[in-house]
């Protein structure tokens, strides 16, 4: 994608799982379902890469998945958005994982044209996918754009 190009719109998954990245999911995809690649764009990372192994860098880190050049393949009929997935349980994402989805939100916004009513969940999108990906996207988008705390999405908080 070229600086400029615009981008129809942005979803947000989480994996349900407490652990992962794009190349594990890339596996799931790929050996469990046959699917050509990743289905997300764009993967957020929870510091859990492994299920007993935790590493802090990690933490908010972002992966690119599948080539953001290439049709996403992650919420049926709405494959021309980009698609990005949060590592965790529906809703369980830590501060630095959000930090991180608002600069790709900020990213998108500033470089690719996005605006936040082109910014949904999942759940939004597809109504047998209800806690997917458990974030009040709405408020949590105008709370990354007005630069706001984000620990109140932060569950336990």
């Amino acid at each position: 994608m070229k600086e400029g190009e615009e981008i129809k719109g942005l979803v947000f998954h989480c994996s349900d799982s407490s652990f992962g990245s794009a190349t594990m999911i890339k596996g799931w995809h790929v050996n469990e379902r046959n699917w050509s690649d990743i289905g997300y764009s764009i993967v957020i990372c929870n510091g859990h890469v492994e299920n007993d192994t935790f590493m802090p860098f990690m933490d908010g880190a972002i992966e690119w998945g599948r080539d953001i050049d290439r049709e996403a393949a992650a919420q049926r009929g709405f494959n021309d958005m980009e698609a990005v997935c949060m590592i965790g349980k529906s809703g369980v994402f830590t501060i630095s994982q959000l930090e991180s989805a608002r600069r790709l939100i900020l990213y998108f916004i500033e470089h690719h044209g996005l605006t936040a009513d082109k910014i949904y969940a999942h759940s939004d999108l597809d109504s047998r996918k209800p806690h997917c990906c458990g974030l009040p996207i709405k408020e949590f988008v105008q709370a990354c754009i007005n630069l706001e705390s984000l620990d109140r999405f932060v569950k336990g908080r």
